[in-house]
């Protein structure tokens, strides 16, 4: 297996087996499973939104750093809950990962620029395995129009990717979120050509995948999720030889 960071982007070769864990939202024992699958010749993917809404976002936060520093085929892209700006204000509301940290860990502000800072602005937003999957945390839009400008992404295009959701239309349209777009079938493919990938596997919406997975746009989006806080059933998606299966956690 090799892995090229360029960085904001991460490209994945020769991989045998790839796990992708979706939105997290603090619960620990979906994260904890992690353990299950770590091998050398396995590659995990997380797509982001560790924290907030669930209990335990500062556990899986201080896990997945440690997770990070000793395992060289873990990959955790960056969710729109992890986009704060330099003096520790969140990019997104509501937010309960302050209050949680106050809680256990002590001053915000401390813990924040000691650890949270770096981590944060340390994460890609984007993987590409070969010429099949892109994977990224929320969606696209026609302004993503080649590989370079995810290495390197404006504010704008990092937006987009963090925030965008998959429609059943055409074009795009506003994103009641009030921020990034939806996205419809034709743009999907647009992209997934300038890119020169099949398919695209994000997170975002564990509402949509209350059964752990949803496809839309002809089977090319792919939305997961890995956690209970939403009352659905968390998943794991597993990818051996391009096929796809569904590991309940």
């Amino acid at each position: 297996m090799e892995i090229r960071r360029k960085n904001k982007l991460i490209e994945i070769f020769d991989a045998k087996r790839i796990i992708v864990f979706g939105d997290l939202h603090g619960d620990f024992d979906s994260f904890s499973k992690v353990y299950d699958f770590l091998d050398k010749d396995c590659l995990i993917i997380f797509l982001g939104d560790y924290a907030d809404r669930g209990d335990f976002g500062v556990e899986i936060l201080e896990s997945l750093n440690k997770l990070l520093k000793e395992n060289k085929n873990v990959i955790a892209l960056k969710g729109n809950h992890e986009s704060y700006d330099e003096y520790g204000n969140p990019n997104f509301r509501p937010c309960d990962l302050r209050e949680e940290v106050s809680f256990k860990r002590g001053n915000w502000l401390d813990y924040y620029n000691n650890f949270l800072k770096d981590f944060f602005f340390s994460l890609p937003i984007a993987a590409i395995y070969e010429d099949k999957y892109l994977f990224i945390h929320g969606g696209v839009s026609r302004k993503i129009s080649s590989r370079k400008i995810l290495e390197n992404p404006s504010s704008e295009i990092e937006e987009i990717i963090l925030w965008s959701d998959p429609f059943e239309g055409k074009g795009e349209a506003y994103n009641p979120r009030g921020a990034g777009v939806l996205f419809g079938k034709d743009v999907t493919e647009d992209v997934l050509k300038k890119l020169n990938v099949r398919k695209i596997v994000r997170s975002h919406e564990p509402q949509k995948a209350l059964n752990g997975y949803f496809y839309s746009h002809n089977n090319k989006v792919l939305t997961i999720s890995s956690t209970r806080v939403y009352g659905g059933k968390p998943v794991v998606l597993e990818i051996v030889d391009e096929k796809e299966n569904f590991i309940e956690l």
